[in-house]
């Protein structure tokens, strides 16, 4: 069928909103299973995959895998069993269990029996556009990921409160010379400061104003540290942000969803939201924001939502 165009009176099995690791993973799961089935933002709001320049943790890629590479193969693979990725976006899901609605961002409006949320999450950045530009390289946001390729390096942390203290914490899995930058920031560490002090991690309040650059054309990251309003320079290997996530719930807001105390899509074992026939996966729920637990997620989504088409 060509994008954009279908019968007035169709309506799918399921359609998915996102096309990142956990949509396009349900997708071939569903079409596998003959379902009729769509994944919504082929070229919309970039999936955080895409950021990844090589990523060595994911089971299967000894050698690592570019998030560019992945999301590709996983595109692929959807589309040669006959899985459809549109470029648009939804706008607005409503409807009920059986007979959904999902108004598109050029007008259109499809039905659909079952809806998977896949619609990932986005990263908060730095303000400082010096650090985004090094976005993926040498500003980083996941440290399970790709913590274990900068061990023993210096290692710094953006961000204030007690979810900073937690990660800067985390980091000392890999190295013992860990800073938090706090941007300006009250430190609020709470119940952590003390830990934070015997585990000899350091803290800076004073706001990043630029980043030191390495002079070695061959280097795999030009950022080299950050410069701070107080006139300290602080070499590093790596920068971690930690200033929070935005969820793009604006296409379910009339859905009321339930959400955990962090605002992400609470879910059944079978990966089903609060709304029946709705379900979620990947980064959108309250489990741990990893490839494979979106891989994991996808496929339980999928199987259940075949099964429940048959019930």
């Amino acid at each position: 069928m060509e994008e954009g165009r279908l019968k007035s009176d169709e309506i799918w099995d399921c359609i998915i909103l996102g096309a990142g690791p956990a949509g396009l993973s349900a997708l071939t799961y569903l079409v596998r299973f003959h379902r009729s089935a769509l994944a919504l933002g082929g070229a919309g709001p970039k999936p955080r995959c895409s950021l990844i320049d090589r990523t060595y943790n994911l089971p299967g890629y000894p050698d690592g895998v570019t998030g560019v590479n992945l999301l590709k193969r996983l595109r692929d693979q959807a589309e040669e069993f006959g899985g459809e990725v549109w470029s648009q976006t939804a706008e607005d899901v409503s409807g009920n269990n059986g007979d959904f609605h999902v108004e598109l961002s050029d007008g259109q409006t499809l039905r659909a029996r079952k809806i998977i949320l896949a619609m990932g999450v986005r990263d908060r950045a730095p303000s400082l556009e010096a650090l985004r530009e090094h976005e993926g390289h040498f500003l980083r946001y996941c440290p399970v990921c790709d913590g274990y390729e900068h061990t023993g390096r210096q290692l710094g942390i953006i961000g204030s409160g007690g979810s900073v203290a937690r990660h800067a914490l985390f980091l000392k899995t890999f190295s013992n010379d860990i800073s938090i930058f706090l941007d300006g920031r009250d430190a609020n560490f709470g119940r952590y400061e003390k830990i934070l002090r015997d585990k000899e991690i350091s803290y800076h309040q004073p706001r990043i104003v630029d980043v030191m650059i390495d002079d070695d054309p061959a280097a795999e990251y030009r950022g080299a540290g950050v410069c701070l309003e107080d006139g300290s320079a602080h070499p590093l290997g790596v920068l971690y942000s930690n200033l929070g996530c935005d969820l793009h719930f604006e296409p379910v807001r009339g859905l009321n969803l339930k959400l955990d105390e962090d605002k992400y899509i609470l879910t059944d074992i079978n990966q089903e939201t609060s709304v029946p026939g709705i379900y979620a996966a990947g980064d959108v729920t309250s489990q741990i924001n990893q490839i494979s637990v979106a891989f994991g997620q996808a496929a339980i989504a999928a199987v259940r939502v075949h099964n429940s088409l048959d019930d």
